[in-house]
């Protein structure tokens, strides 16, 4: 089972607050995407079941765990369009009404907590928020709800306010280091550099952008920015090619490129970040940075800050998404 690396004052507070039965029944873990939070709340649950087993039933217990079959263990996420084979973009009413059968259910471990996690709890639509809502007002005994969230402002007011907040913020570079090492066996500093200011300090970004190749893109972004054209042939192509992927890895693909952004922007006002003026990646920013001016920089920014929620929750075209952001 993946150990989680870093955010220890998170963990034992948890932990401290469940064994003293202080633990409030809902809790919002709201931070970047890809930061650890799933593997932090699971990482949890195996601390809490080490207190509570001996050596031969805690076993049996991660063993569960890890296969995701544990029965006083809920974990709901977006599910996939079997039609498109492609991550829908809200979590349903349907999805969680069946919360109430496992809430209701005996289970062979009654003396354990029951604990539910939704992940990406920030795309839940209007039905399945107010349906949410209703649990959470009235929380079973010995019943725990979990909300992983990338934007806690897109999450209802009136659920983040019956929730105990807990945030994680970014990675500092060397824990970033150890876990990308050890998940991409990658070595070279001036990689492990690009890769964190590319992701913001987001490991799951990063191996995203890895295993997906989106890393490719990067020298072809800056290209556009460098040609500083409204509808280049090239950024036409490059709009219906990127326009074909799933909500998620459009998702991870528009945060590596706000990132793109801030970091050429950190360069123009000379903000300090982790940057190498010996690594190739960071020289093309620093030389585009050096002749675009800064009001093409935040129209480009604020545009994405301002249309992506638009974009997915009513599933606009990407490809037009695309062209509207080159010609800013």
């Amino acid at each position: 089972m993946m150990k989680v690396i870093g955010f220890d004052n998170q963990k034992k507070f948890l932990i401290k607050n469940y064994l003293n039965n202080k633990l409030p029944h809902s809790i919002i873990l709201s931070g970047d995407k890809g930061i650890g939070k799933k593997t932090f709340i699971i990482d949890f649950f195996a601390s809490i079941f080490n207190e509570l087993f001996d050596n031969n039933n805690l076993k049996q217990h991660l063993n569960l765990i890890k296969n995701n079959t544990h029965p006083n263990i809920k974990y709901i996420s977006n599910l996939v369009d079997k039609k498109t084979n492609k991550t829908k973009s809200q979590i349903t009413i349907d999805q969680i009404r069946q919360l109430n059968s496992f809430l209701n259910e005996t289970s062979v471990y009654e003396n354990i907590s029951k604990f539910l996690i939704i992940d990406n709890a920030d795309s839940l639509n209007v039905s399945a928020s107010n349906s949410l809502l209703k649990n959470l007002e009235e929380p079973k005994k010995n019943t725990y709800f979990f909300l992983i969230v990338h934007k806690l402002s897109y999450l209802l007011p009136t659920i983040r306010s019956r929730c105990l907040k807990l945030r994680f913020n970014k990675h500092d570079f060397n824990t970033f280091k150890l876990i990308i090492t050890k998940q991409l066996n990658i070595v070279n500093e001036n990689e492990i550099l690009f890769l964190y200011n590319l992701s913001n300090g987001s490991p799951g970004i990063a191996i995203n952008i890895y295993d997906e190749e989106l890393v490719g893109f990067y020298d072809q972004i800056l290209f556009f920015f460098d040609q500083n054209k409204i509808y280049h042939a090239d950024q036409i192509n490059f709009s219906k090619k990127i326009s074909l992927y799933d909500d998620e890895k459009f998702k991870i693909f528009l945060f590596v490129l706000k990132n793109i952004l801030i970091n050429i922007i950190k360069i123009k006002v000379n903000i300090n970040f982790n940057y190498n003026t010996n690594n190739k990646y960071d020289k093309k920013l620093t030389n585009i940075s050096s002749y675009i001016s800064k009001n093409s920089l935040f129209n480009k920014f604020e545009y994405l800050i301002k249309n992506e929620n638009d974009l997915f929750t009513y599933n606009l075209d990407k490809n037009l998404f695309m062209l509207n952001f080159f010609s800013k």
